[in-house]
């Protein structure tokens, strides 16, 4: 969505010409604003700072895949390619890594784009017959060549025991609105997806600047997904396996010198992934 339609859709929200996004009303708005933290999240950069080593390996996987992520360069749709800054370098090297790496039976992916492109070249590298579904009620017209399941369906419409058939080693990758509000997409996926997950389950979130915060010419969108996925760091229940903002920015010289190096990186595109891993069993049991 670009700034100047938000604009439009918060005007007739205001208006009450429909209801396009949210308003809440604070009166300590401004103090809010006053004492916004500045500089990098302290917990998770020491979090992060003690996962380099994890981190890193995520790098050094990636060269075993050399060949099949060459041949990418130049390609078309519906592949993956690398000149686009929807899901830029790391995070689509994480991504493709990830995949090859851990070798899922079940990937359910809430969204659609270029990271579905990536993933779906994984699997079809891999050859191991994974099943894949992206839930989006807008897919691009791209995605429907990837020959993966497509529920064309807001993510909220979508029943829970879809979910229920992710096992460890399974990966949930989320790509959705960054919008917390009772009843949005990320207040479903962390309420009532992750707690009935088992144990073992990759998560990956997407636009996640952990340690750092969103962007300020990203102030006009309104995200506020990444506080509770950052909370969801110290609960003891998810180790991070890859962070996109921190290793590009904390960990230039092992990027460099490795794979990731010799990408190409568009100007001003953002690295932004999550990648988790869950660490406790259910708490709820699935749907039937």
């Amino acid at each position: 969505m670009s700034e100047q339609r938000a604009r439009r859709f918060a005007l007739s929200t205001a208006l009450g010409f429909g209801k396009r996004g949210y308003f809440i009303p604070y009166r300590y708005a401004e103090q809010v604003e006053a004492v916004k933290p500045k500089g990098p999240h302290p917990a998770a950069e020491a979090l992060f700072q003690a996962m380099e080593p994890v981190f890193g390996a995520v790098l050094d996987a990636a060269a075993d895949y050399r060949d099949d992520l060459a041949r990418l360069a130049g390609a078309r749709p519906p592949a993956p390619r690398w000149s686009q800054d929807w899901f830029p370098r790391l995070d689509a090297l994480a991504a493709y890594t990830m995949v090859r790496a851990a070798r899922p039976r079940r990937i359910i992916e809430i969204g659609s784009g270029h990271s579905t492109r990536f993933i779906a070249q994984a699997l079809k590298d891999d050859g191991h017959g994974a099943e894949m579904t992206a839930i989006d009620p807008e897919p691009r017209a791209a995605i429907d060549e990837l020959g993966i399941r497509l529920i064309r369906k807001p993510m909220q419409s979508v029943p829970l025991k879809e979910f229920a058939a992710l096992g460890a080693g399974d990966m949930l990758v989320v790509d959705s609105s960054h919008i917390l509000m009772p009843g949005s997409d990320v207040d479903v996926v962390l309420n009532r997806i992750l707690p009935m997950l088992p144990k073992g389950v990759l998560v990956h979130f997407h636009d996640i600047f952990l340690p750092d915060g969103y962007p300020q010419s990203w102030a006009w969108r309104g995200y506020n997904e990444q506080p509770a996925v950052a909370a969801l760091l110290f609960t003891g229940g998810y180790k991070p396996l890859f962070a996109s903002r921190y290793v590009a920015t904390r960990m230039t010289g092992r990027v460099q010198n490795g794979i990731a190096g010799g990408l190409p990186l568009l100007e001003g595109a953002y690295e932004s992934s999550l990648w988790l891993e869950k660490l406790v069993d259910a708490a709820v049991a699935p749907p039937e």
